[in-house]
């Protein structure tokens, strides 16, 4: 089949929403944009949050690591101790701090593609957008996955080392 050839004496049609492309398919329907505009404040404030408890969990481990090696545990019975639990705990917020930087960072894309989105109307910004929520929601289903893995490895040997410690208390199985 050939191709009828445009008609140059047709009506011009307007392209309203930003398409390269002038066809409708290039385009986002508005409720799909409405909904997603409903979303945007709510994303970005998350991400505003997350930066915010990011930075915040630095100046601790900062802290932290300032507190246990100028020696304020220096006096005690327990100053070593005391000083290896401060670093173990700088060492966690540490991680956890720059964890939280990535669901951060992608939610703020996230919130730039739909405003994007809501300028252009195109197929392509919708993508990238979504392309961002896919990998915040990835990030999380990760850590759920490693969250669970710890707290099974952690039952596994809650287990272990209380039958041990309770086989050697001498004490019998209740009956």
């Amino acid at each position: 089949m050939e191709a009828t050839p445009a008609n140059p004496y047709s009506t011009p049609a307007a392209n309203l929403y930003g398409s390269t492309s002038g066809d409708a398919e290039g385009t986002v329907s508005p409720s799909t944009i409405a909904q997603l505009a409903g979303t945007k404040p709510w994303v970005r404030f998350m991400s505003v949050l997350m930066w915010i408890l990011s930075g915040v969990m630095v100046l601790l481990t900062c802290f932290m690591v300032f507190i246990s090696t100028t020696g304020a545990f220096k006096s005690g019975a327990n100053s070593a101790f005391n000083a290896g639990v401060m670093v173990g705990s700088a060492v966690y917020y540490g991680v956890i701090s720059f964890v939280i930087i990535y669901p951060a960072l992608k939610l703020w894309k996230y919130a730039n593609c739909i405003a994007k989105l809501m300028a252009t109307r195109s197929v392509a910004d919708l993508d990238a957008a979504l392309t961002e929520q896919r990998r915040y929601w990835k990030f999380h289903g990760i850590l759920t996955i490693i969250g669970f893995c710890f707290a099974i490895i952690g039952l596994i040997a809650f287990l272990v080392f209380g039958l041990s410690a309770f086989m050697k208390s001498g004490m019998a199985f209740p009956r």
